[in-house]
């Protein structure tokens, strides 16, 4: 497995368990600039992910596994936060 599409995998993870949630909220009519804030960030990791899935060289793309761990196990916290958010109806 290529370690550059789990990199940008775990960003985009991470881009949607913040973006959706902000969209949401950005919907149902809740205007604040944290939440504006979110939704682009979240959307500018999403973009920037699938850029550079395209752009980079898998064979020359490095990273360490322990950052690599970190990242996985850090959009794995965000996904299952933004689940449990979405769950408890905040």
């Amino acid at each position: 497995m290529e370690r550059l599409y789990v990199y940008n995998g775990a960003l985009a993870v991470i881009g949607l368990s913040l973006g959706l949630p902000a969209m949401g909220s950005l919907i149902a009519g809740n205007y604040s600039i944290p939440v504006l804030l979110m939704a682009i960030g979240g959307g500018g990791m999403i973009v920037g992910a699938g850029y550079e899935s395209l752009r980079t060289d898998p064979n020359e793309f490095t990273i360490s596994v322990a950052a690599l761990f970190a990242l996985v196990g850090a959009a794995c916290m965000s996904l299952l936060g933004a689940i449990l958010s979405a769950v408890s109806g905040m």
